[in-house]
Order: structure tokens, then C-alpha cells, then sequence
């Protein structure tokens, strides 16, 4: 079929179900038992960001998005009873009341100004925004105030003149009029020099409102109203087409985007107030589509962004109205609707009693008994043997009535519409003529791509009727592996016909063949509900409520699962197909998917359940339900942008106590005490079509995960540990299925003064002051005892060397006296005077040097000499003694430890030279290795070391004296002193130290 033949025959269609069946516009009433605080609604206004205000005679109603907020006298309102609404260029909100003057919102708090402040009158019945004034009406005059300055400009008639109440301002040529109720009607307002004046223009008798249409005005009066030229009425000229239309008393009036005037009417004595539409100059009652049964009509309001209107009644509260819903509704009185099937040139809509089919020239009504009367011919007329439940058919019952005849499904193929009933399979035309009947009754039938008939049974088997004339079928038996049986779905997709079953899964007919997919182990899902074609690919939900994308082009393949619990609704009652998305109808609304995003529609929109039946025709979806159906425009629902773009902070509790918001706004990041750690933050996006679809999730910085969804509009932060946070803040929109993240706030909850830097870094400062102190202290304290400890060691150093002194010298001693009795016993009194001289010098020399733990090198070299001298006296000076100085050595200069060479030079006397040494000779010598290091060197060529334990120098008493004492000198015994010694080679001691 031709693209624009679908074009026009589905706008046909459209534009005929609105003509031939009433549309209900979904409304809702607002009243005082539940969200408005009196039902009295005496003013409305949709300010300039979509948010609707209500004032009623007992508060001030704030309604943005579904959330309700209350203003009362408490809250800074002059009065509770409110008559007047309006936006100033400046975005505050003015309110008049009706005994207590203006009051002034500017979003955060309340000004008044009232009589005393130059009012004309506190009684505020109307009030009129013209660039930077307010026009001001009241219940006996008229002021002016300037937005800004807030200063007043007063006008009243005289004392002796009735009441110059206002009823309506219009403006014309820049000009400022107002109407009045009874002071004769028209005035121009006239404001220069600080003066208002009122000019009258003409006179009328009970005037209640007037409203500017382009270039009529219209003039509302008491029982009627007229319509006049708009520069006729401000030039005081008579309007022919000035005659009296309608009835009762308009209070208020709007206009829609689509041209429509909608007016409030309240006859105050008689029963002909309501809402109505005007019309080609007359009333309509809209009561009963808008569903607005009050007779009380005083206050309108239309937001054209989203194309609703709001009315205020005095008895009933407030009514929204969508005037050009997402969804409509075709009511059909007493009719269910089951079921839609359309061919190239007609539809069909299967109600609960009759069949409506409709072509472009004709319409037609097919009622319960008609099909009962083309039954009762072809069993009257028939030769052919009917059905029977022993041939494995579900046998009908030829005795049930017109009216007990129940409706299965109604389907198309080939141009002929085929309604399944419970008296059987009725095949009919476009013109309402009868095709053919079949005495069939089954729950589920299709058709094969060709065209052929199938029928389901549920415990019978399937049928396939290649000459339905001649009743000719195949009939494949109920305990065949591959017979479809439980059948509760079928579609047909290019050259396959589908069925599902509830308890064996999927089967297909292709090639005159069934084939069981559970069977032949190739898809293993049993428990299946609901199948339509996806584009190229199949959708097919189970039992349970999942939803399984796949394709059988070629081989079988799952392409995806849509669990149940990305659907909202437990059950699934239809899936069908739009353009590739997936429209998945449930018990809660209706999810169209594609391509992983979610839309979702349910009463909000105007959706009421039950849904009985579903078509898609072009872009339109038809939904069967109780007592009409419902148009459900695709495009507009699929093809919508995204509705929020800002999110902003209305309220904020610290420690469940409310705080000013103007901080947080005006801040770039907010600093918190660590005891202000529980924080409600409250927020509302910008003004939405249907805030109910709304799911917020917030996270506290980049990288978090998100908290769970939530419809309040709202995060609660009990018991913030210290950080930084950057809350964020996700809007998921459920009915365009698209999302919306922004930064929301940067706080910061501060540490307490002992867990902040500062003070660490002073607690810390303090301590290393104190540890540096304790520190000082200790070292002090260490060197006023390493000193006295080095004292006390030095001393004993000194006192442990001045012992090993008085140890040597005992037994120099006893070698001398030795040598000294030897020359006395042999009578050598020249040699013992000799010596003793000598021994007395030496023992001198001992005697200084023994208190020193140093001597110079040639104080040593001295000593060595007086030692050498008297030892060698007592070998008749056989041994031949030789000294060497290395010339680089200043022996004046040069200090070195006390007496520790003499120990060496006298173990050489003592071990070195028995009498078999023919030529025995002592070397001392001294060698500058390096500037700091000196080596005294003692050879001898004596007998060396032999076995006998009495000349082992290594082990002599002498000797490990010295090393002792070398060791308390600091010195390495290892490497500071070396004897070399072999035996009959002589002896060399290698003493190296430090000078």
C-alpha cells in the first residue's frame, strides 16, 4: 500500500474517531481534603517558570511539580484570602488580598504594602503587570506601583460617588484601561507627573470582566456577554456585532495555543455557571469532557508549555485539565473495546456487543445478533458434517444465545476480517458482508504466509485448511513431538507463522511443517505468553514478565533479555511493534523500549487500566479499555527531547533545622562545623508536563555509585564524616526514558579544631619542641656523663698504666739488682759504680715518665738508650746496639705512649741472645710510613722463637701488657703490632701508631 494512502487513511481514521465517539481530556481535582488548604479558589497564575500559583481565602498554594507548598499570615502574607495574582518583570509574585493589601514575594520572603503605606484600598481584586508598574485594582480605586522603588500612586473617585470597584485591566496601544463594576464601566488610566487619573470612556451597567482577543474585546455582563471591536470600545463608538450572547456571568477568561477561549462562568443566583468554550460567539459546555460538574466557576489559568488549563471554583477547588494530552480517551458508552484490525481502506473495532467497521463512505454496526442469524443460516444450509469432540475438535454448543456470545480476537488476512467467537470463526468483508463462517471454536488461530487457516486446539491438536469450502485440512496430532498444543500466541513474520506455548515454548510453522524449538533443543524457554515482530528480529515475553529479543533469519539466537524488573507491571498483557521499539503492555501503564531506553506511560498521562486490546496503525497506537479506547500519538511520545535541564535547591535542614538557601546559591562551595553533619537538601527540577515519572539519585562525589531511585525529590545525609563532597544529583525521566545529571552543591563538612592541620601541626610543633627540649636535656645530661665518664676513664686509664708501670718496673728492677749483685759478689767496683749511675738515671727517667700517657719520641728514644746501656752492661756490652731516625721525623715534635717499646728491647735481653749467638745485634729504628702513622721497628738476630714455653715472647708477661694497654689506647692489636720471629732467624716486633 502507498506510503501517502496509509497517511491519509490513518488520519481518516483519527479524525473520524473524534467525531464519532466523545473525548474525555484527563483532569484532576484539587480540593481541601487533599492538597489545597480551601476550595474556595478565588485567583490562579502560571508564572514565567511553568510553576502554577493558587490563591485561595485561606492561604497562598505554591505548586511545582506535584510538590505543594503553603503561605499563610504566619509566613509573611498580608492575608490569608487572596483575590489577586501577578508576575512582575522583576519574577517576584505579587499577591492581593481582599482586606489587608499587597504582599510581595521575592522568592524568599514577604513585603506588604497596604493603605497606609498610600494604598487606595486594602480590598485587592485585581492586579496588572505593565512593565516596571503594577496596576493595582482594588474595591474603590485604582493605584500605581513602580516594581522597583515600591513607591505608590493613588487615584479614588469622590466621597459622593459610588464604589469604584475594579473588575479586569486590558491594555491597547500601550495604553492602560480598567473596568470597573459599578461606576459606569471604562476608564483610562492616566499616570503623569506622580498623578493618576482615571478618564471615563463609557458607561455600563453591572460590568463583571472583560478579555482582549487580538483586535475584539469581549465584555462580560450579567446573564450574557458581547463581543466588541476593541478600537470601537476604547473610542466610545457603537459595534453593530455588540448583541447579547450566551448566558450567565463570566468571571475570567484564557486562551489556549490552539485559539481556543475558555471561560469561567458563576450566575451567583442561578445554575448556568461551569466551563465553557466560546465557540463562533456561542457558549459550549466543556463539564463533561473536562469532567467539572461545578456550577461555580470564577479563576483561570493556562500554561501554554505544556498546553494545560487550571480552574478555580468557589465550591470545589481547583481542576487541571490537559488539553492536548500525550493520551486521549474516545469514550463509548456501555462498549469494552477488544480488539482493532484494519485492512488498506477500512478498520474494525471489536466491542463487547457488536463489530464497528468503517470505510471513508460508509460506516457499519454488526451487532451480536446478526452473527447469531449467520450462524443459524449456515447450519440450516449446510451439507457439509459439523465438527465433532470425538474427531479431536473443540465441539461448539449450536444452542448459545445472541447475547452470551463472547469475542476472542479479531484479525485480518488478505482483506477479510476474521472474528474468533465462542460459536465460531466468522470471515467478514469490508462492506460488513458475511465471507464465510466456520463452525470452528478455537482460542487461537492464524494463518500460514499463504494464507491458509491454522487452528489451535488446546488438547485436540492443529489443524491447517488447504479448501476451507470443502472443510479440507491436515490435521497434525496433540502427541506429535512438534504439535503446538496450549497455544496462547501467534504472529506471522515473512515466511514463518509463530505460536507459543505456555508449557512447551516456541514453535513455527515454515515449509508446511511444525517444528517444536524446545523439542530440537534449540531455545529451551517453555513458558512462554506473547510474541510480535521487532523489525527484523522477534520479541517474545514469558509467564514470568521477561521479554526476549531474538532473531530466527537464519539460525536461532537470543539477542537479548529484558528482565522483568526493568518493566513496571508484574504482567505482561501484549507486546507490540513501533518503528523498532518494543511496546510492552502491563497491569501498571505501558513500556515502549528501544535500545535501552525505557518509556513509560500510566494514569499520569491519562492511561487507566484496564488495557483490553492494542493496535498500532501508522503512528498510532489504539488501546482497547472499559467503556472507549485510547489514541496514543507515538511519534510524539518516542520522538520527545529531554524535559529537564536544571535542578536547583529549594529547601535545606542542618540538624533538622531549616536554613537560609540564599547562601548555598550564591556560594561556590559551603563550609559546615563537623557537628552540622546531617543535612536534608530538597530540590525540584525545572517545571514538568508529569513530575510523578520523575526518579532522582544523587551520589556524594564523581565516581561513587549511585544511590538507589527514589520519587522523592530530596537527599538526606545523616552524620557526614569530614571531606569534601560534591553531591550530584541524576533525574531519570520515565516518560521520555532519558536521564539528566548536574552538580547540585560542594560542601564541606570542616574537621573539629583538635583534627585540623593547624593543630596537628601545633600539637605537633609542641611535641617536637618538647622532645627537642627532653632531647637537649638528654644530650646534656649525656655529656656531663660521657665527660665525667671520660674522666673517670682517663683516670683509670691513667691509674690501669700506671700499674702496668709498676709492673714493669719490679721486674726491670729485679733484673738490675741482679746485674748489681753480680759486679759486687765479683768484687768489679768501678763497673757496679758505672752501672748503679746508670740505674739511678734510668730509674729517674722511669720515674717521670711513668705519671704521662705520652712522651716525645726522642724523650723514648732517650729512655730506650739509659735502658739499653744498663742491660747491655750486664752482657760487658757484647751486644751491638744500633739506632735509626728516620730524618723526616721531628722527635721533638713527635709524641707517642709511654715505655711501650722498653717491654720488646728487654725481651730481647732477656730471650734473644744466649752465648752460642756469636755476633748478637739490636736494631731500634723509626719510620714515618705517612703523615699520621709511625713505625718502631725492634730486630734482633737472636735465636727467634723456639718450642720452649719459657721463650714464648708471644705469650710473655711484658708483652700482653702492652697489647692490654694498647687496647685501652683505641688501638687494633691486629694490625697495630707484628712479631715476626722463626727460629735461629731473630725476632722483629713492628709496633705502628698514630702521632
Amino acid at each position: 500500500m502507498p506510503f501517502y494512502k496509509v497517511s491519509k487513511l490513518s488520519f481518516f481514521f483519527i479524525f473520524w474517531f473524534n467525531l464519532a465517539f466523545t473525548q474525555n481530556y484527563p483532569s484532576k481535582n484539587y480540593t481541601a481534603a487533599n492538597q489545597l488548604p480551601n476550595n474556595a479558589v478565588r485567583s490562579l497564575l502560571v508564572d514565567s517558570k511553568h510553576v502554577l500559583w493558587i490563591g485561595t481565602e485561606n492561604g497562598v498554594v505554591k505548586k511545582e511539580n506535584e510538590e505543594f507548598k503553603y503561605f499563610f499570615e504566619e509566613d509573611g502574607l498580608a492575608l490569608n484570602s487572596c483575590w489577586a495574582i501577578a508576575e512582575d518583570e522583576n519574577k517576584k509574585l505579587w499577591f492581593g488580598s481582599y482586606g489587608e493589601g499587597v504582599s510581595i514575594y521575592d522568592g524568599f520572603r514577604f513585603k506588604v504594602i497596604s493603605a497606609k503605606d498610600g494604598l487606595v484600598h486594602n480590598e485587592i481584586t485585581k492586579l496588572f503587570p505593565d512593565e516596571d508598574r503594577m496596576f493595582v485594582g482594588t474595591s474603590d480605586g485604582v493605584s500605581v506601583i513602580d516594581v522597583n522603588s515600591f513607591k505608590v500612586i493613588s487615584s479614588k473617585t469622590s466621597s459622593n460617588e459610588q464604589l469604584l470597584r475594579v473588575q479586569n485591566f486590558f491594555k491597547y496601544k500601550d495604553q492602560v484601561y480598567v473596568a470597573t463594576y459599578n461606576n459606569s464601566g471604562i476608564f483610562k488610566v492616566s499616570v503623569e507627573n506622580n498623578q493618576l487619573n482615571l478618564i471615563k470612556l463609557r458607561d455600563f451597567q453591572h460590568l463583571y470582566s472583560v478579555f482582549v482577543d487580538q483586535d475584539s474585546i469581549y465584555s462580560s455582563h450579567k446573564g450574557f456577554f458581547r463581543k466588541y471591536s476593541l478600537a470601537d470600545f476604547v473610542n466610545k463608538k457603537d459595534s453593530v456585532s455588540a448583541e447579547k450572547i450566551g448566558y450567565s456571568i463570566i468571571w475570567d477568561y484564557v486562551k489556549s495555543n490552539d485559539d481556543k477561549i475558555f471561560a469561567a462562568a458563576w450566575g451567583i443566583y442561578d445554575t448556568n455557571g461551569g466551563i465553557y468554550e466560546v465557540e463562533n460567539d456561542q457558549l459550549i459546555s466543556r463539564a463533561t469532557e473536562f469532567d467539572i460538574l461545578s456550577k461555580e466557576v470564577v479563576s483561570l489559568a493556562y500554561d501554554a508549555h505544556f498546553e494545560k488549563l487550571y480552574v478555580g471554583t468557589k465550591d470545589t477547588g481547583m481542576f487541571e485539565v490537559a488539553l492536548n494530552p500525550q493520551i486521549k480517551f474516545h469514550e463509548i458508552e456501555s462498549q469494552n473495546v477488544l480488539g482493532f484490525a484494519n485492512t488498506e481502506n477500512s478498520f474494525a473495532v471489536l466491542l463487547s456487543n457488536s463489530i464497528f467497521l468503517k470505510k471513508a463512505e460508509s460506516e457499519h454496526s454488526i451487532k451480536l445478533s446478526q452473527l447469531k442469524a449467520w450462524q443459524k443460516n449456515y447450519l440450516k444450509n449446510t451439507k457439509l458434517p459439523l465438527p465433532k469432540h470425538k474427531d479431536d475438535f473443540y465441539e461448539l454448543d449450536y444452542s448459545t444465545k445472541a447475547e452470551d456470545i463472547n469475542f476472542y480476537d479479531i484479525k485480518e488476512s488478505q482483506n477479510i476480517y476474521w472474528v474468533n467467537t465462542n460459536i465460531g470463526l466468522f470471515a467478514i468483508k469490508e462492506t460488513d458482508e458475511l465471507h464465510r463462517y466456520l463452525p470452528l471454536h478455537s482460542e487461537e488461530i492464524n494463518f500460514t504466509p499463504k494464507g491458509k487457516l491454522i487452528e489451535t486446539n488446546p488438547y485436540g491438536g492443529v489443524r491447517v485448511y488447504s479448501d476451507l469450502d470443502t472443510f479440507d485440512y491436515t490435521h497434525f496430532d496433540q502427541k506429535a513431538p512438534h504439535t503446538p498444543t496450549m497455544v496462547v500466541g501467534s504472529c506471522r513474520q515473512e515466511n514463518k507463522t509463530y505460536f507459543l506455548s505456555i508449557f512447551s515454548g516456541l514453535y513455527v510453522w515454515e515449509d508446511n511443517n511444525f517444528e517444536s524449538y524446545f523439542k530440537n533443543d534449540i531455545w529451551k524457554e517453555k513458558k512462554l505468553k506473547h510474541i510480535t515482530p521487532l523489525g527484523e528480529n522477534l520479541a517474545i515475553s514469558n509467564e514470568f514478565g521477561d521479554i526476549f529479543i531474538v532473531n530466527d533469519k537464519t539460525t536461532f539466537k537470543v539477542l537479548r533479555k529484558i528482565p522483568r524488573a526493568k518493566i513496571q507491571g508484574n504482567s505482561i498483557a501484549f507486546l507490540r511493534e513501533y518503528k523498532g521499539n518494543l511496546i510492552i503492555g502491563t497491569e501498571k501503564g505501558l513500556t515502549l523500549y528501544k535500545n535501552g531506553r525505557f518509556i513509560f506511560l500510566d494514569k499520569e498521562q491519562g492511561l487507566v487500566q484496564p488495557l483490553l486490546s492494542a493496535k498500532v496503525v501508522k503512528n498510532t497506537l489504539y488501546l482497547g479499555s472499559l467503556n472507549g479506547f485510547y489514541l496514543v500519538d507515538l511519534n510524539a511520545i518516542t520522538d520527545t527531547e529531554a524535559l529537564v535541564d536544571q535542578v536547583k535547591i529549594k529547601e535545606i535542614s542542618i540538624n533538622n533545622n531549616a536554613v537560609p538557601v540564599e547562601p548555598f546559591l550564591k556560594e561556590d562551595k559551603i563550609d559546615l562545623a563537623y557537628n552540622e553533619n546531617t543535612i536534608l537538601l530538597r530540590f525540584s527540577t525545572n517545571a514538568h508536563a508529569y513530575p510523578r515519572k520523575l526518579k532522582y539519585q544523587y551520589r556524594l562525589n564523581p565516581g561513587d555509585k549511585w544511590s538507589p531511585a527514589s520519587s522523592k525529590p530530596e537527599i538526606f545525609l545523616p552524620f557526614l564524616p569530614t571531606d569534601d563532597y560534591n553531591v550530584e544529583v541524576k533525574v531519570f525521566d520515565e516518560s521520555t526514558g532519558l536521564s539528566y545529571t548536574q552538580l547540585l552543591l560542594k560542601l564541606a563538612i570542616l574537621p573539629p579544631f583538635w583534627k585540623t592541620w593547624w593543630f596537628s601541626l601545633l600539637i605537633l610543633s609542641f611535641f617536637l619542641v618538647v622532645v627537642y627540649g627532653i632531647y637537649r636535656f638528654q644530650i646534656n645530661q649525656t655529656r656531663q656523663f660521657e665527660k665525667q665518664k671520660s674522666l673517670i676513664q682517663k683516670r683509670f686509664e691513667e691509674t690501669k698504666m700506671e700499674a702496668l708501670l709498676a709492673q714493669m718496673n719490679p721486674h726491670f728492677i729485679f733484673n738490675a739488682m741482679n746485674s748489681i749483685q753480680y759486679y759486687i759478689m765479683d768484687k768489679d767496683i768501678e763497673n757496679a759504680t758505672i752501672f748503679l749511675g746508670d740505674f739511678a738515671k734510668l730509674i729517674r727517667l722511669n720515674l717521670d715518665h711513668c705519671n704521662k700517657p705520652t712522651i716525645l719520641l726522642s724523650e723514648e728514644i732517650d729512655y730506650l738508650q739509659s735502658y739499653i746501656r744498663v742491660e747491655n752492661t750486664r752482657f760487658n756490652n757484647a751486644i751491638k746496639v744500633i739506632t735509626e731516625v728516620d730524618p723526616r721525623i721531628d722527635s721533638y715534635e713527635t709524641e707517642i705512649p709511654t715505655m711501650l717499646l722498653q717491654t720488646f728491647v728487654e725481651n730481647v735481653f732477656v730471650h734473644a741472645f744466649p752465648k752460642s749467638i756469636p755476633n748478637p745485634t739490636l736494631k731500634v729504628s723509626f719510620k714515618l710510613l705517612s703523615e699520621n702513622d709511625l713505625q718502631c721497628k725492634i730486630e734482633d738476630n737472636g735465636i727467634g722463637i723456639n718450642n720452649d714455653p719459657t721463650n714464648k715472647l708471644h705469650e710473655s708477661k711484658g708483652v700482653n701488657l702492652v697489647k692490654e694497654r694498647l687496647t685501652l689506647l683505641g688501638y687494633d692489636i691486629d694490625e697495630t703490632l707484628k712479631i715476626i720471629s722463626a727460629k735461629d732467624q731473630g725476632t722483629s716486633v713492628i709496633l705502628t701508631l698514630k702521632v
